[in-house]
C-alpha cells in the first residue's frame, strides 16, 4: 500500500463496524481462560496507535492463537494444515456456547438428528451470543488470514486502523481479483457457525478470480490494495481508460506486463480494456497468455465467450468444457455451454447438461435461465422432427 494512502470510508461502509450478532461476556470457564490469555498476550500487538497490521505482526499473531489453543484446549492448530475444516472444527468444538456444541461433529452439522432436535438448535442459534472479547477476533482473523496466505494465494495488504470485530461482507471484487476480509469472516463464523463455514469460503473465490488475493481491513481499501499489487503504470493506464483513451491505456498496460510478465492481474486488466475497446487481437492474446500461465475456469469461460461472438462454436464449446472441468460447479459455464451446443445442433447433450443443472444447488437466477433454455431446446427438437 502507498505510504501516502488515506482511507476514505462511506457511511455505508462504516456501518459494518459492528458485531454480526449479539455479544456477551458470559462464557464457560475454559473459554474464559482462553480469552483472558489472548487479552493478556494482545498487549504487544495493540499499542496506543491501534492493532498492528504488518505482515510479520499478523504472522506472529497467528502463532499466538495456535499456541494459546494448545495451552488451554490441548489441541494442535497449524496454518500449515492444508485442510481448512480444521478451523471450523476448532471453533465448533471449543469456542461456541455450550448449548450449541452438540449440534456439530467437528466441522459439520451432525447428520440424522431428529426434526425436534434441529428445531431446538435453530432456536438456540437465533438466541446465541458471540464472545465480546475483541482480541479473540484479532487473533482468529490473523490465523485464518495466514492460512489463506499459505494455501489460497492470498497476500496481506492491511492498512491501519483495524477494528477486528466487524461485519463486512466476506469479499469484494476489484481490478480483476477479489479482496478478502479475514477478520469479518472470523467474526461471522462465531456469529453463525452453521451458515458461515470458513472451509466453504476458502473454496469459492479462487475458482472465480485471479490471484493474488489481497487481505484487507475494510471494503474501502479494495482499490488501493489491488492496485498496489501491480506496477505504478497501471494506475495511469486505468485513468486513461476511464477517460476513453483506450489506445494509450493499452500501451501502458502492455508496458506494465513487460515489467511484470507473471502478474496475472495486469494481463486481466489489459484483456478487459482491449475487450471494451474492441481490440480483439489484444484481447485474445491476453486471454491465451493468462491461460498459459494459470489455467483458470473464469478465463476459459471468457475465452469461450470471445469465440462465441465470432461464431467459432467448436472452440467456444471446448473453452466452456475446460472451464467446467476446472470448476465442476460453474453454473454459468454449464448454462452457456448448453446454449452453444443447442446452436450447434447438439440438442441432446444440451438437454442433458441443463437437466443436470436443474438438479444441482445453484442460485435462482441460474435455475430460471436453465429452465427457460431447456424449454427452448425442447421446442427446437420438436420443430426439427
Amino acid at each position: 500500500m502507498r505510504a501516502d494512502y488515506v482511507r476514505l470510508e462511506t457511511d455505508e461502509e462504516k456501518a459494518y463496524y459492528q458485531p454480526p450478532a449479539r455479544v456477551t461476556d458470559e462464557v464457560n470457564p475454559e473459554v474464559g481462560r482462553f480469552l483472558a490469555l489472548l487479552r493478556e498476550r494482545s498487549a504487544p500487538f495493540r499499542p496506543l496507535t491501534g492493532w498492528k497490521v504488518g505482515r510479520e505482526d499478523l504472522r506472529a499473531a497467528a502463532d499466538v492463537f495456535a499456541a494459546t489453543a494448545r495451552e488451554v484446549f490441548r489441541v494442535r492448530l497449524s496454518v500449515e494444515d492444508e485442510d481448512p475444516t480444521h478451523v471450523d472444527a476448532f471453533v465448533n468444538t471449543y469456542l461456541l456456547a455450550d448449548e450449541l456444541r452438540p449440534l456439530f461433529d467437528g466441522a459439520r452439522v451432525k447428520e440424522k438428528l431428529a426434526d425436534r432436535e434441529y428445531e431446538r438448535f435453530a432456536k438456540v442459534l437465533r438466541e446465541a451470543a458471540m464472545p465480546a472479547e475483541e482480541s479473540l477476533y484479532y487473533f482468529l482473523g490473523a490465523y485464518w488470514g495466514e492460512w489463506l496466505v499459505q494455501h489460497r494465494g492470498a497476500v496481506w495488504m492491511m492498512h491501519p486502523p483495524l477494528q477486528p470485530l466487524q461485519a463486512f461482507p466476506d469479499m469484494i471484487t476489484a481490478n480483476g481479483t477479489v479482496g478478502l476480509l479475514p477478520f469479518s469472516q472470523a467474526a461471522r463464523k462465531l456469529a453463525d457457525p452453521v451458515g458461515d463455514t470458513l472451509a466453504y469460503k476458502a473454496e469459492t473465490f479462487e475458482k472465480e478470480y485471479l490471484p493474488p488475493f489481497p487481505l484487507i481491513a475494510t471494503l474501502a481499501d479494495r482499490q488501493e490494495a489491488t492496485l498496489s499489487l501491480m506496477p505504478q503504470k497501471v494506475r495511469q493506464a486505468l485513468a486513461q481508460a476511464k477517460r476513453g483513451e483506450a489506445q494509450q491505456a493499452m500501451i501502458g498496460l502492455a508496458e506494465a506486463h513487460e515489467e511484470q510478465p507473471d502478474n496475472l492481474l495486469v494481463l486481466g486488466l489489459l484483456q478487459q480494456v482491449a475487450w471494451e475497446s474492441e481490440q480483439w487481437e489484444v484481447a485474445h492474446q491476453s486471454l491465451t497468455s493468462m491461460l498459459r500461465q494459470h489455467p483458470h475456469a473464469r478465463t476459459f469461460y471468457n475465452l469461450g465467450v470471445f469465440y462465441a461472438q465470432f461464431e467459432l462454436l467448436e472452440e467456444a464449446v471446448e473453452a466452456m468444457r475446460q472451464a467446467v472441468l476446472l470448476h465442476p460447479h460453474y453454473g454459468r459455464a454449464k448454462l452457456t455451454m448448453s446454449a452453444l451446443l443447442a446452436e450447434k445442433g447438439d440438442t441432446g447433450l444440451a438437454k442433458a447438461i441443463l437437466q443436470e443443472l436443474l438438479t444441482e444447488a445453484y442460485d435462482s437466477a441460474i435455475q430460471e435461465e436453465a429452465q427457460t433454455l431447456l424449454l427452448q431446446v425442447e421446442d427446437i427438437e420438436r420443430s426439427g422432427r
